[in-house]
C-alpha cells in the first residue's frame, strides 16, 4: 500500500493502513510532515487574534497582581510586563515550534511504552514499525487541525473552548484556566475518540496483541496523558494567586 493510499485507508480501513505503515516504517516522515503543515496552517490563520488575546489577558493578570502594590512599584511591574508583550514571531515559536517538539516527544515516549508493553503482553514488536504506527495514529489530530483552520479562517474568531470544555465554562477565562474539570474536558472531543479507535487498531496490527489488550493499553496511556496534562493546572491552583 503506497503512502497516498494509506492516507485514504486511514478513513475506512485503519487497521490495514497501520499494518502497512508498520511494514514500511520510513513512512512516519509523511505523517509527521503533514501534521506539522496542518499545525502551521492553523498557526498562520490564528496568529493576529491569538497574539492580541494573549497580550490582553496578560494585562488583566498584571492588573490583578499589582492591585495591592504601592503605585510606584505597580508602575514598574506594568512597564516590565509591557516590554515583554507577545509578538507574532514568539507565537509562531510557541505554537508551531513547541507543538512540533511536544508531538515528537509524545511519539517517542508513547511508541516506546507500546513497544515494550506489547511484548510483555505476549505480542511481537519491531521498534521502527511501532514508532511509525504511533506517528500515524495522529491522523485524527491532523484532520482536527485542518477543520479548525477552516473554522478560524471563515468565522474570523478563535475557538475559545476546546473539546467538551464549553459545557463547564464559567465565562471567566482565568477561572476556566484554573479549573481541572474544564482542562480535562478541553482534551476530549470526537477527534480524541477517533484517535483511540485508530490507536487500538494500530497497536493490534503492529504488535499482534489482541484487540482487547490493545484497547486496554491505549486507554491506560491516554488516561495517564490526561493526568500529566493537568499537572500544570494543579500547580497553578496551589501556588499562583487567583
Amino acid at each position: 500500500m503506497k503512502a497516498i493510499s494509506t492516507l485514504f485507508a486511514m478513513l475506512d480501513r485503519p487497521e490495514a493502513a497501520l499494518k502497512s505503515v508498520a511494514e514500511h516504517p520510513r513512512r512516519w516522515l509523511v505523517m509527521a510532515l503533514l501534521l506539522v503543515l496542518s499545525l502551521a496552517a492553523l498557526t498562520f490563520v490564528s496568529t493576529d487574534r491569538a497574539v492580541a488575546l494573549a497580550n490582553e489577558r496578560s494585562q488583566v493578570m498584571i492588573e490583578r497582581l499589582v492591585e495591592s502594590m504601592p503605585a510606584d512599584q505597580a508602575e514598574a511591574v506594568r512597564a516590565r510586563a509591557g516590554a515583554r508583550s507577545m509578538t507574532p514571531s514568539q507565537y509562531w515559536l510557541t505554537a508551531l515550534g513547541g507543538g512540533a517538539l511536544l508531538a515528537f516527544i509524545g511519539w517517542a515516549v508513547r511508541g516506546a511504552v507500546i513497544h515494550f508493553s506489547s511484548m510483555a503482553l505476549g505480542g511481537t514488536s519491531s521498534w521502527p514499525g511501532t514508532f511509525a504506527m504511533t506517528v500515524w495514529t495522529s491522523f485524527p489530530f491532523m484532520v482536527r487541525n485542518i477543520v479548525q483552520t477552516v473554522y478560524v479562517a471563515v468565522a474570523g474568531e478563535l475557538i475559545e473552548h476546546q473539546g467538551l470544555s464549553a459545557f463547564v465554562a464559567s465565562g471567566d477565562w482565568l477561572q476556566n484556566s484554573r479549573d481541572i474539570t474544564y482542562n480535562l474536558l478541553s482534551r476530549i472531543d470526537p477527534f480524541t475518540l477517533w484517535f483511540l479507535v485508530v490507536s487500538t487498531a494500530g497497536v493490534a496490527a503492529a504488535t499482534k496483541v489482541s484487540k482487547g489488550k490493545a484497547a486496554l493499553l491505549v486507554i491506560v496511556l491516554w488516561v495517564v496523558g490526561l493526568g500529566l496534562g493537568v499537572i500544570p493546572v494543579w500547580i497553578g491552583r496551589r501556588f499562583l494567586p487567583g
